[in-house]
């Protein structure tokens, strides 16, 4: 239980990283640079993916450890597909699909 925790809060800590930073550092850079403002922002595309990333690790995790139970895979692939479903119908931003992924798994985990 203690190495969920870890794992866990280091998928928060890198979450909150990946959000935070790129905003401190543009910060601090003149607004008159567009080449530098143009790769934060193509570097910032990536911030919402690589959420879902780590959101992704974090369900799979109890996929490949030892103590492996079929329904946690029947679990996370539920969320997966719920989290392409909602992607395809909402057609915007990746917050939405990753919410309800998240939603899903949840609920089926306390089930």
């Amino acid at each position: 239980m203690l190495e969920m925790f870890w794992i866990i809060l280091a998928c928060g800590i890198g979450t909150f990283l990946l959000r935070w930073l790129p905003f401190r550092h543009a910060r601090r850079q003149h607004r008159s640079e567009s080449v530098a403002s143009n790769r934060m922002g193509r570097w910032l595309a990536g911030v919402g993916p690589a959420a879902i990333s780590a959101l992704l690790m974090v369900s799979v995790w109890g996929v490949i450890a030892p103590a492996f139970a079929p329904s946690q895979l029947s679990r996370t692939a539920l969320a997966l597909a719920v989290v392409v479903l909602v992607r395809l119908v909402a057609r915007g931003g990746v917050a939405l699909p990753t919410l309800c992924g998240a939603l899903v798994y949840g609920v089926l985990g306390a089930l």
